[in-house]
């Protein structure tokens, strides 16, 4: 049971992070004041350099759409964890892959906001991360 707790504890950063994140970047489309750069005219230069890759867009709209995209994902992420959490714990608790999933993509997510991000993100993963290995200890041990 301690460990159904402790896997929708691990949930909730995620959970927090995730809506502020889309919140956040669905907003600056609007009123651009927050994943936005620090330089103003640097957005300016962005919404004019088209990328390599395509010429159907540009580094603006590429950016507020990977940043949503990152944001959904990390609701996709925590929301479908926290299911399996509440109302399949027996199904989650059989299953080595998805025991173990939880931990390794928090992990990713710190390790990634350590190098690319900044602390608010790697704090919410950290706690994510120790929350969901505690679950597993608990399972493993008690």
């Amino acid at each position: 049971m301690l460990t159904k707790y402790l896997y929708i504890a691990g949930c909730i950063p995620f959970i927090a992070l995730g809506i502020l994140h889309t919140v956040y970047t669905i907003a600056d489309i609007y009123n651009p004041k927050r994943l936005i750069p620090y330089k103003s005219e640097i957005m300016g230069l962005m919404k004019e350099s088209i990328l390599a890759i395509t010429k159907e867009t540009n580094m603006w709209r590429a950016w507020v759409g990977f940043n949503i995209s990152h944001g959904v994902g990390m609701l996709f992420f925590s929301v479908t964890y926290l299911y399996l959490s509440i109302f399949y714990m027996s199904f989650l608790q059989s299953s080595l892959f998805f025991m173990s999933a939880a931990p390794i993509i928090s992990l990713t997510y710190l390790v990634l906001s350590k190098k690319y991000w900044f602390s608010i993100p790697a704090i919410g993963s950290a706690i994510g991360l120790l929350c969901f290995v505690a679950g597993i200890l608990v399972q493993l041990y008690v």
